[in-house]
């Protein structure tokens, strides 16, 4: 009995330790389950944190990238500073050019332009600005791009074929890039002189310094022959001419204050439609068949009063034309000489008028 009751009791001890130790197998089942779910948890999220990095890192980059490529906006412009300032800011308005011009007058300070482009608010009807095609250095490319070189662009001897020079003496009909420029200008709308009347003419002179410098006028079409040989042979001569710019670089708003400015800075120039001065009639520029060389050193001077009146006061020095001073036309001037050659007449023969500086036909 007593020894049935000993098993009895290890039967059940064991039994408990059994149950015990599935209990506690469970429990560490479960332990060991829950720390590798919380394992794969942190990895996961750990995961999810550094892809979340690389995409906001990657969002960033490419923002880096459309913002580097974004052009500057019309708003924020202003606040980017320019490195260069614009022609419209930097340009002297038409009527500080005139008042400035005005109060110039000493020979030397006209001897060259104020810049080495006219004072304008409109670029020449010829220029192409930074053009990387005209190379000035290189003889074929002057020659490729004559018609698109500046006037008053200085042209180095090296860069010139003195052997064929009348390359560089060249008509064109007016262009829509000449129209555009001169329309409502020099030129309008009339019943006396059309476009085709008219030819654009590109070339070569010697400015005051004896350097060669592009030059442009606007002529008669029926007498551009006569301005070619007239031209060429003042060239040949190393004639010197200070600039030959279309007077619409100098536009005050009207021909005859505008032609008056040209003057100032004694431009030559040859078209303008305009009436004579003095009178009511059409100028022969009007037609392209007048040109006015150095009007500083050869002014219009009046001796209807018996004693010479004259306007611009940059002339003064050049109303004696006994003097001998460079660039003053008389009949022993060899400009003078070449434009009676082609059957031109001259202002300066003319009666109680003298127009030194003209030339017609």
């Amino acid at each position: 009995m007593a020894k049935r009751k000993l098993n009895t009791y290890r039967m059940a001890t064991w039994g408990m330790g059994v149950a015990i130790g599935i209990v506690l197998l469970v429990l560490a089942v479960v332990l060991l389950k829950g720390n590798t779910d919380k394992d794969n948890e942190e990895e996961n999220r750990l995961t999810v944190h550094w892809s979340l990095i690389h995409e906001n890192a990657g969002a960033e980059l490419l923002l880096m990238e459309e913002n580097a490529e974004e052009p500057v906006s019309e708003e924020n412009a202003a606040s980017v500073p320019s490195e260069e300032t614009s022609s419209e800011e930097s340009a002297p308005s038409e009527n500080e050019v005139a008042q400035e011009d005005e109060e110039v007058s000493e020979s030397e300070e006209l001897s060259e332009p104020i810049s080495e482009e006219p004072v304008s608010e409109e670029p020449s009807a010829s220029e192409v600005p930074d053009n990387p095609s005209i190379d000035l250095s290189d003889p074929a490319s002057v020659l490729a791009n004559w018609e698109f070189i500046p006037a008053g662009t200085v042209i180095s001897r090296e860069s010139i074929d003195f052997e064929n020079i009348g390359q560089y003496f060249i008509m064109y009909e007016i262009s829509d890039e000449v129209y555009d420029f001169i329309n409502n200008k020099s030129y309008r709308e009339n019943p006396n002189v059309g476009l085709g009347d008219l030819r654009y003419f590109k070339l070569l002179h010697y400015n005051f310094n004896h350097e060669l410098q592009v030059g442009e006028l606007i002529v008669a079409a029926d007498l551009q022959s006569d301005f070619i040989g007239i031209f060429t042979e003042l060239f040949a001569a190393e004639y010197e001419i200070q600039s030959m710019y279309l007077p619409d670089n100098y536009w005050t708003g009207d021909p005859t204050s505008t032609d008056s400015a040209s003057i100032d800075v004694n431009n030559t120039s040859c078209f303008m439609y305009r009436p004579a001065t003095g009178s009511g009639k059409l100028s022969k520029h009007s037609y392209g068949r007048a040109i006015d060389i150095n009007p500083q050193q050869n002014p219009y001077v009046s001796y209807a009063s018996g004693s010479p009146v004259w306007s611009h006061e940059n002339a003064n020095d050049y109303i004696d034309r006994t003097t001998g001073l460079p660039h003053v036309i008389t009949e022993e001037d060899i400009c003078y000489q070449i434009f009676i050659k082609y059957g031109f007449t001259w202002g300066g023969s003319w009666a109680n008028i003298k127009d030194y500086q003209h030339f017609q036909k």
